[in-house]
C-alpha cells in the first residue's frame, strides 16, 4: 500500500498522540515479536517520560512523515545495568503498549549515548524520531 502525505500525517498524528503524557522503557534482552507480545526476560534498564504533547509538528524528509520527541528529560538515571536492545512505548498509566522501537548509538528509532547501561548511571536520548513511509 502507498498511502498519500496527507494520510500518512493523520496516522502519525494518532500514533503520536497515544504518545502524550506516556513512558518510553529501554529494555535488554530479546526484543519480542510484536509489541503486543509479552515481555519474557527482558530487564527494564531505564525510563523516560514524555511531555503532555509527547511530539513536535510534522515534516516531510526523505518519503517519511516524521517528528521529534518532547521528553520531559533526555537524561535519567538508569535502574539496572545491561544492553539496551530495544524501547517499549506505553500510553499514560504504563499498561498499554503503544509501540516497540529499535535501540542503538546510530541510525535507530532511539539513539542513546551508549547501549551499555549501569545502575545508578547516566542514560541520554540525544534523537528520538517517529517516522511514517508516504509515497
Amino acid at each position: 500500500m502507498k498511502i498519500s502525505q496527507a494520510s500518512g500525517t493523520a496516522a502519525l498524528d494518532a500514533v503520536k498522540a497515544l504518545m502524550n503524557s506516556g513512558t518510553l522503557v529501554i529494555y535488554s534482552g530479546t526484543q519480542p515479536t510484536n509489541p503486543d507480545t509479552a515481555l519474557s526476560g527482558n530487564t527494564a534498564l531505564a525510563t523516560f517520560t514524555f511531555n503532555s504533547t509527547a511530539y513536535g509538528s510534522d515534516s516531510l524528509v526523505s518519503a517519511n512523515e516524521q517528528a521529534t520527541a518532547a521528553l520531559a528529560a533526555s537524561t535519567v538515571t538508569a535502574s539496572a545495568t545491561g544492553t539496551g536492545t530495544f524501547a517499549r512505548v506505553f500510553e499514560t498509566g504504563g499498561t498499554v503498549v503503544v509501540a516497540d522501537l529499535t535501540v542503538g548509538t546510530s541510525g535507530t528509532d532511539v539513539v542513546l549515548n551508549s547501549a551499555s547501561i549501569t545502575s545508578g548511571g547516566n542514560v541520554t536520548i540525544s534523537s528520538l524520531i517517529l517516522k511514517m513511509p508516504v509515497d
